[in-house]
């Protein structure tokens, strides 16, 4: 995580190329928060989104609570997030001067944070519990999402304990990821000596051998644990989760594979980018923190736009210019229940 907060990170690239959660999911998000003994209404009064970034799965939640404040360690991603509100909120056609009202209006927030239905902070949720310059107290919060990110908390005991916290009885915490997208179709190649099977595996193992597998690439420069806890779907933080504080758990993951159609892979977390250009595919690759760090390491910025590049168009028989490919998301989600 410490990667996002370098200053020469860029985090515009990141908020351009990184994946979006469909409104599908919010759906299902939403559903659940209404659910339960205390039978929440939408929208909620308040919503938190740790480890927000550049504010990518934060907004889709303003159609679930009135006020959602963003928190992120990363100063960086926190400028950047900053700098972009006027503009998302305009996109979505949300005023922005239209004050938080009802309960939980008592923040003690400066008035321009006031007049926003969207606030993004440098923080953690530990940070909001009590401290008077957050104006949140315990049990003032409806829900709490966290977005990619479940994977590089420290201590989940702490974690847990401190949304609790925060949450109302009754609110939701959420947490939801996804990681290493497959290539599961393509178009604009005229190679006949493979299957499209064959071609698809190919470019599989040319990206775990330049992501993971060859000490001479990416593999070593991913900061640990927290890939491997998201490699592993999240099953770390999910075994930490404490039953005396939540309930009504639900997990689910889902693992992509490009023996199966579209139809049949369907699932509630459904992340996808369909015929997209191999240019896009390199700047979404070159997002990743692991090759940040190689970079800082080794001074290679050409690995992947040039390496990996040729590497994959000679093994497949893609073209740069003609072929397209469709991306698809390993993803899971966690819902529970503060009692």
């Amino acid at each position: 995580m410490s990667t996002f907060s370098k200053t020469n990170f860029k985090t515009v690239n990141y908020n351009s190329f990184r994946p979006q959660y469909p409104p599908s999911f919010y759906n299902i998000l939403g559903r659940y928060v209404q659910k339960g003994v205390f039978q929440h209404q939408l929208p909620v009064e308040r919503a938190i989104d740790l480890g927000c970034g550049t504010g990518v799965a934060t907004y889709p939640l303003l159609n679930l609570a009135k006020r959602v404040i963003g928190l992120d360690l990363s100063p960086k991603m926190i400028e950047t997030a900053n700098s972009l509100v006027g503009k998302r909120l305009a996109e979505l056609g949300v005023n922005e001067t239209g004050a938080e009202t009802g309960a939980g209006s008592d923040d003690k927030t400066d008035s321009v944070s006031n007049a926003l239905p969207v606030v993004f902070k440098v923080g953690a949720v530990e940070d909001f519990i009590n401290k008077q310059e957050s104006g949140i107290t315990e049990e003032s919060v409806d829900l709490i999402t966290a977005a990619e990110c479940i994977h590089w908390f420290k201590d989940y005991k702490s974690f847990f304990q401190s949304s609790a916290q925060l949450l109302k009885k009754g609110g939701t915490l959420a947490y939801f990821f996804y990681v290493d997208p497959m290539i599961v179709n393509f178009t604009g190649c005229s190679r006949t000596d493979f299957s499209k099977k064959d071609i698809l595996e190919k470019a599989l193992h040319i990206y775990k051998k330049f992501a993971y597998e060859d000490l001479n690439y990416i593999g070593p420069y991913w900061e640990q644990p927290g890939r491997s806890i998201l490699q592993n779907f999240c099953v770390d933080a999910n075994a930490k989760i404490p039953r005396d504080l939540y309930e009504d758990i639900e997990i689910h993951t889902f693992k992509t594979s490009f023996d199966n159609s579209r139809a049949n892979e369907k699932s509630d977390l459904d992340l996808a980018r369909l015929n997209i250009s191999l240019s896009d595919y390199i700047d979404y690759f070159e997002t990743y923190s692991g090759f940040h760090s190689y970079v800082e390491h080794t001074g290679n910025a050409d690995l992947l736009s040039k390496q990996f590049l040729n590497e994959l168009l000679e093994a497949t028989g893609w073209d740069l210019n003609e072929t397209k490919i469709d991306l698809v998301w390993n993803t899971g989600y966690t819902f529970l229940r503060k009692k």
